[in-house]
C-alpha cells in the first residue's frame, strides 16, 4: 500500500526543487544590463539651430535672433512679476526705525526700478532695431516665419502689460519719492548724473504709458513698420479666431496684441 503526501508535504518537496544545483557548463560572457534614464526637452530656445546646416540653413540667422528675443521676454516676464508682487515699504508701523534707515531699506528696490527703466529702453531699441531690419527695402521680399512674427507679437504684449502694471502701482511711486527725499536729505546724490538719472526715474514713473508712447514714436520714424504691424497684427487675429492657443496667457496676448496694433494704425 502506498504511503500516502499531505500537501504540506508535497509543497515542501517542491520548495526544495530550488536549491537544486543545476550547471549548465556554460561561462556568462553577457554582462548585466544598464539603465538608461531619458528625459527629453523641448524647451531648447534654438540652441540646435547649428546642427542645421543644410536644408534650412538660410533660417539659422533668424534663429539666433529669436533666441536672443526669448531670451529678453523672460527678463520682462521677471520685471512684470516684480511689479505686480510690490508691496509699499514706507508704509511700517516701525516709521522711525524706516525714517533713520530708509536708504539701506529701499535703496536695492530702487536699484531694481532703475534697472527696469534701462531695460524697457533696451527692449523697445531692440524692437524696434527688428522692425526697422526687416522693413529694410532689401529685406521686404525676405521669407518671415510665423514664429518669430508671434515673438514680436509676444514684444508688443510685454510692452502693455509693463506699462499697465507701472500705472497702477502707486507704490512704486510712492517709495522711489520716499527714496528719493531720503537720498537728498543725506546728500547721497551729490553728483549731476546721479541728480538727472534719479530725474528721468521720477518722469517715467510719473507719465502713464510711457513705453507704450515711447515705442509708438520710435515706430513712426520707421519707414514702413504699418506693413509689418499689420502682418503681425493679422497673424494674431487668425489664431484668436481659430482657436490656436492652448492657455489663458496666450489667448490674452492675442487680444492685446490686437487691440494694441489697431489703436496705433489708427
Amino acid at each position: 500500500m502506498a504511503a500516502q503526501v499531505t500537501l504540506e508535504d508535497a509543497l515542501s518537496n517542491v520548495d526544495l526543487l530550488e536549491e537544486l544545483p543545476l550547471p549548465d557548463q556554460q561561462p556568462c560572457i553577457e554582462p548585466p544590463p544598464s539603465s538608461l534614464l531619458y528625459q527629453p526637452n523641448f524647451n531648447t530656445n534654438f540652441e540646435d539651430r547649428n546642427a542645421f546646416v543644410t536644408g534650412i540653413a538660410r533660417y539659422i540667422e533668424q534663429a539666433t535672433v529669436h533666441s536672443s528675443m526669448n531670451e529678453m521676454l523672460e527678463e520682462g516676464q521677471e520685471y512684470a512679476v516684480m511689479l505686480y508682487t510690490w508691496r509699499s515699504c514706507s508704509r511700517q508701523p516701525n516709521r522711525v526705525e524706516i525714517y533713520e534707515k530708509t536708504v539701506e531699506v529701499l535703496e536695492p528696490e530702487v536699484t531694481k526700478l532703475m534697472n527696469f527703466m534701462y531695460f524697457q529702453r533696451n527692449a523697445i531699441e531692440r524692437f524696434c532695431g527688428e522692425v526697422r531690419r526687416l522693413c529694410h527695402a532689401e529685406r521686404r521680399k525676405d521669407f518671415v516665419s510665423e514664429a518669430y512674427l508671434i515673438t514680436l507679437g509676444k514684444f508688443i504684449n510685454m510692452f502693455a502689460v509693463l506699462d499697465e502694471l507701472k500705472n497702477m502701482k502707486c507704490s512704486v511711486k510712492n517709495d522711489h519719492s520716499a527714496y528719493k527725499r531720503a537720498a537728498q536729505f543725506l546728500r547721497k546724490m551729490a553728483d549731476p548724473q546721479s541728480i538727472q538719472e534719479s530725474q528721468n526715474l521720477s518722469m517715467f514713473l510719473a507719465n502713464h504709458n510711457k513705453i507704450t508712447q515711447s515705442l509708438q514714436q520710435q515706430l513712426e520714424v520707421i519707414s514702413g513698420y504699418e506693413e509689418l504691424l499689420a502682418d503681425i497684427v493679422n497673424l494674431c487675429v487668425d489664431y484668436y479666431e481659430n482657436r490656436m492657443y492652448l492657455t489663458p496667457s496666450e489667448k490674452h496676448m492675442l487680444l492685446k496684441v490686437r487691440v494694441w496694433g489697431r489703436c496705433v494704425q489708427h
